[in-house]
């Protein structure tokens, strides 16, 4: 048991040390050079390797294309729950691309990289709860990934930002019509405070739209609720707000 412990190790070893060295010539753009090196730590089991070198069979990146050899080593590196390579299986299946287009497994993959933390994974397993598309639609698994989300800090990441910002929206609105959620006009007035964090992922003109909607909002609530409202919506995010003095400005 020993003797094959040691053996393991070393592999592993092997195999991340190869991926390092895979990973430094591709940033100095040696690619030809990379593709050697990244199948020997791929064939090793190194998960970032194994998803390194599927985007380079699938983009044809110092090596011929060949989308079914980029699909079968992204599909060993999500094995290992490496989240790029879930996320590539995730696209790959919802799309159709170089693998038959299969929603469920689509969903699947996907749920995994959104349990990883990952804010586009996130969403669209939001929309597939929503929606039913590869699994049952479930209003309650939506509310509480869409919250997961709604929740994360955002990244400097404009399209990943836009997630976060677009979901705590979508969530204000929901509580504030009563249509998808029950209604509930005081959770609605604390998602548009958190939603007021990151408002700059949205237009000048939406922006001042939102305004409009949230002192509208107001009137419809009591003196208490606008009071309580910082507080509980803190408590929701999970951290102090920071924008809350911008509230009725839009931001360029």
């Amino acid at each position: 048991m020993i003797l094959t412990f040691i053996s393991i190790n070393v592999t592993a070893q092997n195999a991340d040390a190869l991926n390092d060295q895979a990973k430094q010539l591709i940033e100095q753009q040696k690619f030809e050079e990379a593709i050697p090196i990244l199948k020997q730590a791929a064939e090793l089991g190194n998960a970032e390797s194994q998803y390194n070198l599927g985007y380079s069979y699938r983009a044809g990146t110092g090596i011929d294309q060949d989308i079914e050899k980029g699909i079968y080593w992204f599909a060993k590196s999500a094995e290992q729950g490496f989240n790029d390579g879930l996320y590539q299986m995730m696209m790959a299946y919802g799309n159709g691309d170089g693998i038959a287009q299969d929603y469920t497994k689509a969903f699947e993959f996907g749920l995994k990289c959104a349990e990883n933390g990952d804010g586009t994974c996130m969403w669209n397993v939001i929309n597939c709860y929503y929606s039913g598309m590869g699994v049952e639609k479930n209003m309650d698994k939506m509310l509480e990934w869409a919250t997961r989300l709604g929740t994360l800090e955002n990244p400097e990441d404009l399209t990943k930002s836009g997630y976060i910002t677009s979901v705590r929206l979508q969530l204000a609105y929901m509580y504030r019509d009563g249509s998808e959620l029950e209604k509930d006009l005081f959770k609605s007035y604390q998602w548009f405070l958190i939603y007021n964090e990151f408002k700059k992922d949205f237009s000048y003109m939406q922006q001042q739209q939102i305004v409009k909607e949230i002192e509208a909002l107001e009137t419809q609530l009591t003196s208490g609720q606008i009071a309580n409202g910082q507080q509980d919506a803190e408590k929701l995010l999970g951290r102090p707000l920071v924008n809350i003095e911008n509230l009725y400005k839009a931001e360029l």
